[in-house]
């Protein structure tokens, strides 16, 4: 067992013990050790405190959250009855054909056969199915009522068709519904023309399906003009 300056080597360890011999630590080191110590000892009061105050903030962040919920929740309730309302009035007037075939499958949608594709009366666009739903293709009856080209829409979205009076929310809660069912749904809206002019369009879209899996793989959208039928009907009232 040897000493070195108050500290005795044991098997390999030191251990301390009180030497005889005086402290040869400066008093500057000391007052630092100490200052040290105090710092490392945590405030108890502070730290009650300052746990207080992240609980408040958490709780106001949550109630928060939970108003802006309800609030989305309030306003699309809002919009889904205005739009079934708008739509009712649709399907309820008999001058507007608001019953029409979807087709279930991408060949079904847009055939390969050129002259089947553009005989097809509906005015038909798919969409990719993710993404910013770009459009792939279209028909000669879509062609025809918004006067667009199909090769100047494949890789572009909806919002072309889209402008002030375009019915937004009622489109995001149609497409919600779309996804949440994956089945057809319809929505009332007022799109545009490539030359600027607008229509009121009652829109039906659906989801098209690969036949081998059953999976969802585009959306197809189905255009209707119901702005003549709109506009006789008011003329008569």
């Amino acid at each position: 067992m040897v000493e070195y300056g108050g500290l005795v080597a044991r098997r390999g360890y030191y251990s301390a013990r009180r030497s005889s011999a005086p402290s040869r630590m400066s008093p500057a080191i000391t007052n630092k050790m100490v200052a040290i110590m105090k710092k490392a000892k945590p405030d108890l009061r502070a730290t009650i405190a300052g746990a207080k105050i992240v609980q408040e903030k958490d709780a106001t962040w949550k109630k928060l959250c939970m108003m802006q919920r309800l609030r989305k929740r309030l306003k699309r309730r809002k919009i889904q009855k205005e739009n079934e309302a708008i739509l009712r009035a649709a399907i309820d007037d008999a001058t507007i054909t608001s019953s029409v075939s979807v087709p279930k499958t991408l060949a079904e949608a847009l055939p390969d056969d050129a002259q089947k594709k553009n005989n097809d009366p509906r005015a038909i666009v798919v969409t990719e199915a993710t993404g910013s739903f770009n459009m792939i293709g279209c028909n000669k009856a879509w062609e025809n009522l918004c006067g667009f080209a199909e090769c100047e829409i494949i890789g572009k979205d909806s919002s072309i068709l889209q402008g002030p009076d375009t019915n937004v929310d009622g489109l995001r809660d149609a497409v919600s519904r779309l996804f949440d069912g994956e089945q057809k749904v319809n929505v009332v809206t007022t799109n545009y023309r490539k030359d600027g002019s607008k229509f009121t369009n009652f829109l039906t879209l659906a989801p098209l399906r690969d036949d081998a899996t059953g999976k969802m793989t585009h959306f197809v959208a189905i255009l209707n003009d119901i702005g003549e039928s709109i506009a006789r009907k008011t003329s008569q009232v």
